[in-house]
C-alpha cells in the first residue's frame, strides 16, 4: 500500500543523535532588528568570597533542571578546584542579571556547581571530596574544603581561594530578550550546540518550565503520541509549547518570528495566574497586547488534556502526523499539525465534536486530499513559522472541519 507521506523527514534527534520522533523543521531566517544602544553588557573581576555569598543568598541561579545529563564526573571537578589552587586563571562566566540583581547563568553553570559543591556543599549539603588531583594529589587527595579551612597551616591557601578574582561578563536588565538569546546561542561553550528551546528554558525557568515538564509526562500526552518522546534536548516541550502559544493568544496576534512568540509564552506564563496588564506592557513594549484567553495553569491544562483525547479519538495513533490510519509506517509528529489539531479540537463543543467523530472516515479522506496540496503543505513544513504559514494551515484545517461538522458536500 503506498503511504500517504514522504519517507524521507527528517527527524530531530535526542542528546544521543538518536531520532524522537518529531518531525524537524527549517531554522528560522528571520532577522529580528534591534537598537545596539540598548544592548548593556558589563565586564566585571568578582572575588570569590561575593560568589560564595550570592550562592548561599541563592542570587545566582543555577537551574539544575535545565542541566543537561552529561554533568561533570567527581575527577573533572576535582581538576577544577586543583586550577584555582594553582591559581590558573578559568574561562569567562556570562550571567545575565534581573532587575532585582539575581543571576541566571548563561555560560560557566558546571563550574559554578563544582565551586559550589567544594566550598558550600551540593543540595544536599555534601562537600565535594578531593581525589585524582593531577599535581597536588599527594598532599589534598581526600580532604574536603571544611577539612583544608580548619588546618592552621593552610590559610594562605583558604585566604587565596577566597580572593581570587574571576571574570564575569554580565547582560544587564534592559536588554532585549531576543539579544539575549543571541548571546547564550553565541557563546555557551557546553559542547553540542544548545537547542532554542533549551535556551528559554533556561532563560525563563518557572512555572512555564513545570508546566511543560509536567505535559510531557502526563498520560494523556503519552497515550496519544504513543510512547514517550526523549525530551533530553527539550524537542516535546517545544512541542507542547507551541500549541499552549496559540491557546493562550489569538494567531491573528502572531508575526513571524517563532522563537519571541513561544519565548513570551514562557514569560506569560510565569506571570499566572491573572497576569496584571502592567507586567504583559512589559513584555510587549512596543507591539500590541493581545487578550489573554486562558487566565490560570489549571485552564491550561485542562484544555490541553481535552486536546490530547480527542486527538486520540479521532486519529487512531497517528495523531499530527502526516501518516494516516491505514498507512503501514508512521510519520514523525509534524509541529503545525500539533498546534492545529490541539486547538482546533479543543476548541470544538461536545455537540460539534460528537459529529466530527461520527463522520471520522468522511474527515480523514478529505483530510488525505490536503497532504497532496503544495500550499498546505507548505504552510505546515518550510513555511510553518511564517505568519501566512501560520494562518494559511490552521484555516485550511478549521474549513475542513467546519464542513465535516455541518454537512457539507466535497
Amino acid at each position: 500500500m503506498e503511504e500517504s507521506f514522504p519517507l524521507d523527514l527528517k527527524e530531530e534527534l535526542s542528546e544521543s543523535g538518536e531520532k524522537i520522533g518529531i518531525e524537524a523543521e527549517l531554522e528560522e531566517d528571520t532577522i529580528q532588528p534591534f537598537d545596539p544602544q540598548e544592548i548593556s553588557i558589563q565586564q566585571r573581576n568578582v572575588a570569590m568570597d561575593v560568589i560564595i555569598r550570592r550562592l548561599r543568598q541563592g542570587s545566582i541561579q543555577l537551574a539544575p533542571s535545565f542541566q543537561r545529563k552529561e554533568v561533570w564526573n567527581s575527577t573533572r571537578k576535582c581538576r577544577l578546584i586543583e586550577s584555582l589552587m594553582l591559581k590558573i586563571p578559568l574561562p569567562m562566566f556570562y550571567v545575565a542579571a534581573d532587575e532585582e540583581g539575581n543571576w541566571e547563568v548563561v555560560d560557566g553553570l558546571q563550574r559554578l556547581s563544582t565551586i559550589r559543591d567544594f566550598i558550600i556543599g551540593n543540595k544536599d549539603g555534601v562537600r565535594l571530596q578531593l581525589k585524582n588531583l593531577e599535581f597536588l594529589g599527594s598532599k589534598y587527595d581526600g580532604k574536603t574544603f571544611a577539612a583544608i579551612e580548619n588546618d592552621i597551616n593552610e590559610q594562605k591557601l583558604v585566604n587565596d581561594i577566597y580572593e581570587t578574582e574571576m571574570r564575569f561578563t554580565v547582560i544587564n536588565p534592559g536588554t532585549p530578550e531576543a539579544v539575549k538569546r543571541n548571546i547564550f546561542k553565541r557563546i555557551n561553550t557546553g559542547g553540542m550546540p544548545l537547542t532554542s528551546q533549551e535556551i528559554r528554558h533556561a532563560l525563563y525557568e518557572g512555572k512555564s518550565s513545570q508546566l511543560l515538564q509536567e505535559l510531557t509526562n502526563s498520560k494523556e500526552f503519552l497515550k496519544t503520541v504513543g510512547s514517550k518522546i526523549d525530551d533530553s534536548r527539550m524537542g516535546a516541550s517545544e512541542l507542547i509549547l507551541r500549541l499552549l502559544s496559540f491557546m493562550l493568544i489569538d494567531r491573528s496576534f502572531y508575526k513571524s518570528g517563532m522563537d519571541n512568540w513561544l519565548s513570551d509564552t514562557m514569560r506569560i506564563i510565569n506571570l499566572f495566574p491573572n497576569p496584571k496588564d502592567i507586567q504583559l506592557i512589559k513584555i510587549f513594549q512596543n507591539t500590541e497586547m493581545p487578550i489573554l484567553k486562558l487566565q490560570t495553569i489549571d485552564e491550561i491544562k485542562s484544555k490541553f488534556e481535552l486536546a490530547m483525547l480527542r486527538s486520540a479519538i479521532i486519529f487512531d495513533g497517528h495523531a499530527f502526523r502526516k501518516s494516516l490510519p491505514g498507512d503501514t509506517r508512521k510519520s514523525p509528529i509534524n509541529k503545525s499539525l500539533f498546534e492545529i489539531w490541539g486547538n482546533i479540537l479543543s476548541e470544538l463543543s461536545n455537540e460539534s465534536f460528537v459529529k466530527l467523530e461520527i463522520n471520522k472516515e468522511l474527515l480523514l479522506k478529505e483530510y488525505a486530499l490536503l497532504f497532496k496540496d503544495l500550499e498546505f503543505n507548505n504552510a505546515i513544513s518550510r513555511h510553518s513559522s511564517s505568519s501566512k504559514g501560520v494562518m494559511d494551515g490552521f484555516s485550511r484545517i478549521k474549513v475542513l472541519v467546519e464542513k465535516i461538522i455541518n454537512g457539507e458536500e466535497s
